[in-house]
């Protein structure tokens, strides 16, 4: 029902919020160069009436809700994903000194992130050293620290996009000692694989996580189809499927001039994930998520 019509020059925005608030439906809108207020339920369209009367005289006092101070919103997304966040800034802060790995230039900090450590001189003299020999050398924080490594800005902008975008879902549902629990088991898995196929020890990035993310969830999504923050858009996931194929086609190496991708960790990634969010998603109780 039509209750009030007035001139465009008027703002209704604050009486509008307060109707609203007084939970009644109405809805402003403009016709023939004037602006007009109709209700839903006819019996408010009094109520309605002599509201918007007592607000132009004075007698009925609005005020507009406090703007929202620059960076809550930031705020309170690092509050509710301290997962994540710690994630970013570990890896934020290792990257000043890895990203010069890529002109051969090794810092302290980077060589105690490689897999091996590259200061060694028996490097020089036998090379790389086994699988086994790795696994024998008890450095185990070795086997998960490449996941600290960045080459480039893109290479973080990257990992770190994927990461932030599949690790709230999962931070949302197993919170954050569950999500690093999953970060660390994927990066584990991904990194040996890596080495035990190549045994390169100049590799690293979070790229073999967010694939074991992005298969932890795909699975999720299947055991849990009613939980809808394991739904991801099939143009995402699809993506970065598609660059993995492609990339593990060796690609790379003629049209970047030699740049070579540690496409076993992606792989072993994606495949440690699926697996454990069959081992997980299946037991978590229904209200957990």
């Amino acid at each position: 029902m039509r209750v009030i019509e007035t001139s465009l020059g008027e703002d209704l925005s604050l009486f509008s919020a307060y109707l609203w608030n007084q939970r009644i439906r109405h809805r402003v809108f403009e016709e023939r160069g004037r602006q007009v207020l109709e209700v839903a339920d006819l019996a408010a369209a009094g109520d309605v009436e002599r509201a918007y009367a007592d607000w132009r005289e004075g007698r009925l006092q609005l005020q507009a809700p406090p703007r929202r101070a620059r960076g809550y919103g930031f705020a309170r997304w690092c509050a509710r994903f301290p997962g994540v966040v710690g994630l970013l800034v570990v890896v934020g802060a290792a990257f000043p000194f890895t990203v010069s790995l890529s002109d051969g230039q090794l810092t302290t900090v980077a060589a105690w992130l490689t897999i091996v450590d590259l200061r060694d001189p028996a490097l020089l003299a036998g090379g790389a050293p086994e699988f086994l020999e790795l696994l024998a050398g008890g450095a185990v924080w070795r086997w998960l620290f490449p996941i600290f490594i960045h080459f480039s800005a893109l290479h973080l902008l990257f990992n770190a996009t994927v990461v932030v975008y599949l690790g709230c879902r999962i931070e949302t549902n197993l919170g954050a000692v569950g999500l690093w629990s999953l970060v660390g088991a994927i990066g584990l898995i991904s990194n040996l694989a890596q080495y035990l196929a190549t045994p390169n020890p100049l590799f690293g990035g979070l790229s073999g996580v967010g694939y074991g993310l992005l298969g932890f969830i795909l699975v999720a999504a299947r055991l849990r189809p009613d939980v809808n923050t394991w739904r991801v858009p099939p143009a995402f996931s699809g993506s970065l499927l598609f660059f993995l194929v492609v990339f593990s086609t060796g690609i790379t190496e003629h049209v970047f001039d030699g740049v070579r991708i540690a496409n076993t960790a992606h792989w072993a990634g994606l495949v440690a994930g699926a697996l454990a969010s069959g081992l997980v998603v299946s037991r978590l109780p229904r209200g957990a998520e």
